[in-house]
């Protein structure tokens, strides 16, 4: 569940590593209508929303506490907004806020110059990330690219490389974040480059505009309190993750009959679940009780797949990006848990490199998102997987969620890899969601009960 980029600096591969918080809502609603001109704002009214949001994430998402510190990671571009996050968090009570720029042309440098087999991390950037944990930082992660194409002339296996090294060696503090030890959230900030990605047909400014309008109501900022939305959203997901743990569901049948190219359904895939698999929906607990939201916006409730239990084929429904470089109109298909066999339309390279990586050619997520989320009814394609993931039923390769399973947060891991738990230096979501997919669970005694319908939670889940 992390969204593309909230590791950008730590471990590229993990780019999609996102999490849950408050899903955006699963009832049945028209199309938000994100192309009308009903967007347009004054200056005045654009930043007090600006500054809503920015408490929204610091009070909400983050839900940082007084006396902790604050770690803001944003690209260069996301400036303004930063200093805006910056304020809110020493409001709050913050005891220091360490801001971390980004800039990928930078990264594109350092990987086409360098000699990569050499480089590494110092280790003062170790012991700084050390201290985050021990000290149990919050860590605040703002996506939206400044530039979205500088590392497409990188050698993907320099890329590859660095990518595994750095994971590697601040493997403690990302596998802190995914037993939630501290509060982290991602969320957004519009760069022109990103908002003419999504709105490719307006003028600069006005795509930056519409974009920053699209994530208020994502993020329900725009609504008269955004907290209590939050907190009926989370109230929502919880029951649908509720219903699927009642129900004994044991393993996931994903069908969409529309045609491939082959003449096959789009996807037959079975997933079965981890020993004790756990659905989670809604916001995520620290051990000391701190509730917050991983990601904002969210849509999804989401468990652990057994490493060994994954048979069928898949094709995907929107683009990813692995190691940062697009992934696009993917199939892959499983045997006992492995990828046996995988292309791409575009970016078969990049999975080449990727597969190569310990762990990624199994799944460490399965996640359901409605087609009623009002990320998908926007119709719009958010090259960022922090949204579209939160448009579509998704499957992450790579590393597994310990709190996705029963006691997994106090378990070795030889236990959780018993379980089925799997391991892996990367984490990244493919979309694989359509309006036309059905899933239908499988509980142990041979039982079916069905949870989608043509993209949808049947009534009963939602009930």
């Amino acid at each position: 569940m992390f969204p593309r980029s909230w590791l950008r600096g730590i471990m590229t591969a993990m780019l999609s590593i996102r999490r849950r918080a408050g899903r955006t809502g699963l009832q049945r609603m028209p199309p938000l209508p994100f192309h009308e001109t009903e967007f347009s704002m004054t200056n005045d009214q654009m930043n007090a929303l600006r500054r809503r949001y920015a408490e929204l994430l610091v009070k909400t998402g983050v839900n940082l506490q007084p006396g902790q510190g604050l770690l803001v990671r944003g690209e260069l571009a996301h400036a303004p907004f930063v200093r805006e996050v910056v304020a809110a968090a020493y409001d709050a009570g913050a005891v220091y806020v360490q801001v971390d720029w980004v800039d990928q042309p930078t990264t594109a440098a350092t990987l086409g110059h360098a000699d990569v087999a050499k480089l590494a991390l110092p280790a003062y950037e170790v012991t700084r990330f050390q201290q985050y944990v021990d000290e149990k930082w919050a860590r605040l992660s703002l996506v939206g690219d400044e530039f979205p194409e500088a590392l497409s002339a990188v050698d993907p296996q320099s890329l590859r490389t660095w990518t595994i090294k750095r994971a590697q060696t601040l493997k403690f503090y990302t596998q802190s974040m995914m037993a939630n030890q501290m509060q982290w959230c991602v969320a957004a900030v519009p760069t022109v480059a990103w908002a003419m990605q999504v709105f490719p047909d307006l003028p600069a400014d006005d795509a930056v505009d519409a974009l920053w309008a699209t994530i208020f109501k994502l993020v329900r900022v725009d609504q008269p309190d955004p907290v209590a939305a939050w907190d009926a959203l989370n109230r929502q997901l919880t029951g649908v993750a509720t219903y699927l743990q009642r129900n004994g569901v044991q393993s996931l049948h994903f069908v969409d009959p529309t045609l491939g190219p082959d003449g096959k359904p789009a996807t037959d895939l079975v997933i079965g679940l981890a020993d004790g698999a756990r659905w989670v929906g809604g916001a995520s607990t620290t051990p000391a009780g701190a509730v917050f939201q991983p990601n904002m916006p969210t849509e999804e409730v989401f468990t652990t797949p057994h490493s060994q239990h994954v048979d069928g084929y898949v094709r995907t429904s929107r683009p990813t990006f692995p190691m940062q470089r697009e992934v696009r109109d993917a199939w892959f298909r499983f045997e006992a848990g492995e990828i046996v066999e995988y292309r791409a339309a575009v970016g078969q390279d990049v999975l080449e490199q990727f597969f190569t990586i310990d762990g990624a050619r199994r799944l460490g997520e399965v996640s359901l998102v409605d087609a009623g989320s009002p990320v998908f009814q926007s119709g719009l394609l958010f090259y960022e997987i922090l949204f579209d993931e939160n448009a579509a039923c998704h499957i992450a390769f790579g590393e597994a969620y310990p709190e996705c399973i029963q006691g997994g947060g106090a378990m070795s891991r030889e236990e959780l890899a018993a379980a089925g738990h799997n391991f892996s230096d990367t984490h990244v979501d493919f979309m694989i969601g359509t309006a036309t997919m059905s899933v239908t669970g499988r509980t142990a005694g041979g039982g079916e009960v069905p949870i989608m319908r043509d993209g949808r939670f049947v009534a009963d889940v939602l009930a």
